[in-house]
């Protein structure tokens, strides 16, 4: 399907919509091979989503003007490795995946895709996203609107972890941070975003809410200080 790409002041992101029905061996077809060979041993579901992830991220960089001739393979941390100055983050869930690109600099960004959907039998998963203090923020909301803000912070979070991980290089658990969405601008709002004890000093952290077609799109960069 045609990607929607869109360009803010976090990097250039491209959101890809695939088709259920179309299996694992149709997309990776359509990677370059040393992507694929790094694929073929997985199950039917990952290699699904590695191939999404690279198809999101060829669109991104397209649109952010550096086409990468490299193929676009996991590091040892697990994220998509593109060459200096570029930084890469990819998102997938279900049948979306999400790429942000940007130039790296000093800093590195991260991308998170939530779908706001209510799900059958989905569950509360609150109390291990969120802190205390988010939690009870949460609690005057009515249910519907406090399930699509936990599923909102939760994103924030997963794409401050990505941003995050090139320079710490370790697990940042759900609760050593708190993420918070700002305003009420359907479409974007900014974020205020708390970065573990540990390295609230040596970075900083600013980031993006994008809502579309019911999903939660969130978009962080983290620099030094």
């Amino acid at each position: 399907m045609t990607p929607i790409v869109r360009r803010t002041d976090v990097g250039v992101l491209a959101l890809q919509r695939f088709f259920s029905t179309e299996p694992a061996a149709a997309l990776l077809a359509r990677l370059r091979p040393e992507e694929a060979a790094a694929a073929q041993a997985w199950g039917e579901r990952r290699r699904r989503t590695f191939a999404m992830g690279r198809l999101a991220a060829r669109e991104a960089l397209a649109a952010f003007g550096a086409e990468v001739a490299l193929p676009i393979l996991p590091d040892d941390r697990g994220a998509p490795r593109v060459p200096a100055p570029l930084c890469l983050s990819l998102s997938h869930k279900d049948e979306v995946a999400a790429a942000l690109v940007a130039a790296s600099g000093a800093a590195r960004v991260g991308v998170d895709v939530e779908p706001l959907t209510p799900r059958e039998h989905a569950r509360d998963i609150a109390a291990h996203v969120l802190t205390e203090a988010e939690r009870a923020e949460l609690l005057p909301l009515d249910e519907d609107v406090r399930r699509r803000e936990v599923l909102v912070r939760f994103a924030l979070k997963e794409a401050l972890y990505k941003a995050l991980d090139p320079f710490v290089r370790r697990y940042v658990g759900f609760l050593e941070v708190e993420a918070r969405p700002l305003g009420d601008d359907v479409g974007e709002r900014n974020v205020e975003l708390t970065l573990p004890a540990a390295e609230r000093d040596a970075y900083r952290a600013e980031g993006r809410l994008l809502l579309v077609d019911e999903l939660a799109v969130a978009l962080v960069r983290v620099a030094r200080r």
